[in-house]
């Protein structure tokens, strides 16, 4: 059942990635043609563009936390006389308490704009919608640092993308 929800979660943000970045690539690719062939500007494509490009980087970081290749600064994890199992999922712990912050402050956000509506400049589209991404992506990413973490503590996978392929190729 978990196995099924964690598969459907993964496809929705994948698809969700892909078509937020079709998106961007298509309006601003858009907006250059009316604009240096046609010379006509659209006056709803950058901000479209820019709404879209703010859920693909959101979604898209909620995949990285799920791959293991998210930013992650492991130098002085590696100087600790302690494991990096150890280090790494005290790192995660802070990790989720920040992203549960972010999560119960994007949800205070989206209710404020929900109640008090504020609609963007040029499509009047009500900014709730667009700053709803910022709970989802970041409640996705709690999840995916759970995922991950049981992961690597039941199974042994590495925390890190590639990491197992870099201990091969450094062993060789």
């Amino acid at each position: 059942m978990i196995a099924r929800l964690l598969s459907f979660v993964s496809r929705f943000e994948l698809i969700l990635a892909n078509a937020s970045l079709a998106a961007l690539v298509l309006v601003l690719a858009a907006q250059i043609f009316f604009r240096y062939v046609l010379h006509i500007g659209l006056s709803w494509s950058e901000e479209i563009s820019r709404f879209v490009f703010v859920w693909f980087v959101y979604i898209s970081a909620s995949l990285a936390a799920q791959r293991g290749s998210h930013i992650r600064v492991t130098l002085f994890a590696r100087l600790l006389p302690v494991p990096d199992r150890f280090v790494f999922l005290l790192a995660d712990l802070v990790w989720v308490i920040f992203n549960a912050f972010v999560v119960a402050a994007g949800v205070m956000l989206v209710t404020r704009t929900l109640k008090y509506p504020v609609y963007s400049t040029s499509l009047f589209i009500p900014l709730a919608y667009i700053y709803l991404v910022i709970p989802l992506a970041h409640a996705l990413m709690i999840l995916r640092i759970l995922e991950r973490q049981w992961r690597a503590w039941r199974y042994g996978e590495p925390l890190i993308a590639n990491e197992a392929v870099q201990a091969s190729e450094d062993a060789a």
